[in-house]
């Protein structure tokens, strides 16, 4: 490898999965971290203190499909110096540990990356406006499907009249995620990041337009890097301040991912994050008499008798749906796009073809 500065790559996080991925390798290339994308161009960190330009290569290009074949913020992946400029080129994007995706907004069927090979997702909240059980069980149905560790941070927590028993109502809600909270003026006793933010570790933080996740990460980068700006006055809702996903070293020694803040998180294909999140949910439908039970009037329902009882909470059971159907949705809108990229794929190489085939006619 180009990089032999070890104190780098361990406090990067490169580790031996990694390191097996090593085989066939262009004797100039060597290992680098996607710390920001900006418009088809990518920073990647090189060294402790150097970071530089790069770009993709054209095998990468041609041989993508979709969004996820290329670089995305968080990505470990293999580099050569460029013969053109002082730019680096990238030549492999490296197997991910955790995927950290959303459907992107709109219409599309496409995915967006939001970040990769991350440990923890920091999901923000605060609770004097944008506390929102069914938005929160959105956030943990993306995170457990990424197979990282979900953490809830409850910002602004100075503005509640009882901090205590909304902490109560969070973790009663979601038992077995960490709740911490958070106001602008106890960051510096908010000694849990210590145990989170370890060398060699990566986190993201995540959530809505103006929760404070921009004050957060510039307590946590020890820097005033990232503009911030309150929460508009009349109805609460955040103002995009984040415009970009960025890498940063924390104060903790651990890496730090910004994100922009969320209006609409849509999920894609999510089924296991959700089937997670919602066990309580599924266990209880494995109870019904029929396999292909619609829970809707058949004998035997177990999730009937929930709902009537209380054990199954009608909102719970409504947005177990509601995620499902998403998910569902999406799963056919890219099955579309994927059959009709193939169909385009396959019709050029006919093309191509023929086009051969002609020429060697009229040699």
């Amino acid at each position: 490898m180009h990089s032999s500065d070890k104190e780098f790559l361990i406090q990067f996080g490169w580790d031996d999965f990694f390191e097996s991925q090593l085989t066939n390798l262009s004797p100039n290339s060597f290992p680098a971290r996607v710390i920001c994308e900006e418009r088809n161009l990518y920073r990647a960190q090189v060294g402790l203190n150097q970071v530089l330009l790069a770009t993709i290569s054209g095998k990468i290009q041609h041989s993508a499909a979709t969004r996820v074949d290329y670089p995305a913020v968080g990505d470990w992946v293999m580099v050569e110096p460029s013969s053109q400029s002082d730019r680096v080129v990238i030549n492999q994007v490296l197997q991910r540990k955790t995927i950290v995706q959303r459907k992107q907004a709109g219409l599309t069927s496409d995915i967006q990356i939001l970040s990769t090979n991350v440990d923890q997702i920091f999901i923000t909240s605060a609770v004097n406006y944008d506390l929102n059980y069914r938005r929160i069980e959105r956030y943990l149905a993306m995170a457990r499907d990424s197979s990282a560790t979900p953490v809830i941070l409850l910002t602004k927590a100075d503005t509640a009249e009882d901090i205590e028993q909304v902490v109560a109502g969070v973790q009663n809600e979601f038992p077995g995620v960490n709740v911490h909270t958070l106001s602008k003026e106890n960051f510096a006793s908010a000694e849990f990041f210590k145990d989170y933010l370890k060398k060699g570790t990566t986190s993201v933080v995540m959530g809505s337009s103006g929760v404070g996740k921009s004050t957060l990460v510039n307590y946590l980068i020890d820097s005033d890097e990232i503009k911030t700006q309150t929460a508009r006055g009349d109805d609460y809702k955040g103002r995009h301040t984040t415009t970009s996903r960025n890498l940063y070293v924390s104060r903790f020694g651990g890496l730090i991912i910004d994100t922009p803040g969320m209006r609409e998180l849509q999920l894609s294909d999510h089924s296991e994050g959700i089937s997670s999140q919602f066990s309580d949910v599924e266990e209880i439908m494995e109870r019904c008499r029929f396999s292909d039970c619609l829970h809707v009037t058949e004998p035997g329902c177990a999730v009937i008798k929930g709902l009537a009882d209380g054990s199954l909470p009608s909102d719970r059971w409504q947005n177990y749906q509601k995620l499902q159907a998403e998910v569902r949705n999406g799963q056919r809108k890219q099955e579309k796009s994927l059959a009709a990229e193939d169909r385009k794929t396959w019709k050029k190489k006919s093309d191509d073809s023929r086009e051969r085939d002609r020429t060697k006619k009229r040699n």
